[in-house]
């Protein structure tokens, strides 16, 4: 069991009221919540295979959805810490989409922290993947380029989630034609590194081969117009992991969801998905976008209007009287 994260609780601002809306497409079934995943998520115990989202960044984008200081979101974020873990099932994965920012002209290091501290409450670290930006936002700084690329942490409460790499391949690409036309001695055999660092390889069993895996480097362009929200990540991303974590009917959770980015990939690859969200004009655009993006016909949509208050997500601290 994972340690429980202490000196805060959830403190909702008031009474939330939780709407769920269902939309259908090719027997998987995707329910959008308006509601906080630390509560929502205790009707999901033991019950996904995958958890995939970009939660707010630290202090950024105030106008659109609840943020807070850098220094503050390491202790904000471990308040999910204990429902994402409950709801996972035991080789079920988390993936975390962040990015660090910049205070006071230096990179702050809030997202490490914030790993590091999942890590000792009984996450596992599995692999760190770079999401490769071609096209990154223009602009100019005194001291730092252009930010071509985020982080996506993959963490998991085993050290063997589940893991399928074949669902990912990739086409070797041309370079094999001519490479393999022509092998020579040192090329139907392992070679070692003639400098002795214990490297080698074997080119012939590249014969015949028509994919690849890819490496841990994802290169997806940006998304050009925001989806109702500022700050969409393409369908490609989340379409990615859960093509590599989430086994054929498993079940996909975005617990900060957004304009429902990670429910268009789940659906176009038949998983069921739940996605939640505490701003109710967001879980109004993602119901709108699964309809006209994931092709689900009128028949199978089901949409009843929302009737919860946007509640942002806060912590407080304990009173010392408290237990």
């Amino acid at each position: 069991m994972p340690k429980k994260a202490d000196k805060h609780e959830i403190c909702d601002g008031g009474e939330t009221i939780s709407n769920r809306t269902t939309l259908k497409k090719s027997g998987a079934v995707c329910t959008i919540i308006c509601g906080d995943s630390r509560v929502e998520l205790g009707s999901f115990a033991g019950q996904v295979d995958l958890l995939v989202t970009s939660p707010p960044y630290a202090d950024a984008r105030h106008n659109h959805y609840d943020s807070m200081h850098p220094d503050k979101f390491s202790e904000w974020f471990l308040t999910f810490h204990e429902p994402f873990y409950n709801a996972l099932k035991p080789t079920g994965s988390l993936i975390i989409n962040i990015k660090d920012k910049v205070v006071d002209g230096a990179r702050h290091r809030y997202v490490w922290h914030t790993i590091e501290a999942l890590c000792e409450r009984g996450w596992y670290s599995i692999d760190d993947y770079l999401w490769y930006k071609p096209n990154p936002m223009p602009g100019f700084w005194p001291t730092r380029l252009r930010d071509g690329w985020e982080y996506c942490f993959h963490l998991a409460k085993t050290k063997k989630p589940y893991f399928n790499p074949d669902n990912v391949r990739k086409p070797i690409g041309d370079w094999v034609e001519s490479r393999l036309k022509n092998l020579g001695k040192n090329d139907l055999s392992r070679h070692n590194s003639v400098n002795a660092s214990g490297f080698g390889r074997d080119i012939s069993k590249w014969v015949g081969k028509q994919t690849v895996l890819p490496s841990n480097v994802l290169t997806i362009p940006l998304v050009g117009k925001n989806k109702g929200h500022p700050a969409v990540f393409p369908v490609d991303l989340p379409l990615f992991f859960i093509k590599l974590l989430c086994p054929e009917n498993g079940l996909v959770v975005d617990p900060f969801a957004g304009s429902g980015t990670t429910g268009i990939a789940a659906l176009s690859l038949k998983r069921s998905c739940v996605l939640i969200d505490n701003n109710i004009a967001y879980c109004e655009e993602t119901a709108k976008r699964l309809e006209n993006e994931a092709a689900a016909t009128p028949q199978e949509v089901k949409f009843e209007q929302p009737v919860a208050l946007h509640q942002p997500y806060l912590i407080r601290e304990k009173k010392s009287s408290e237990k």
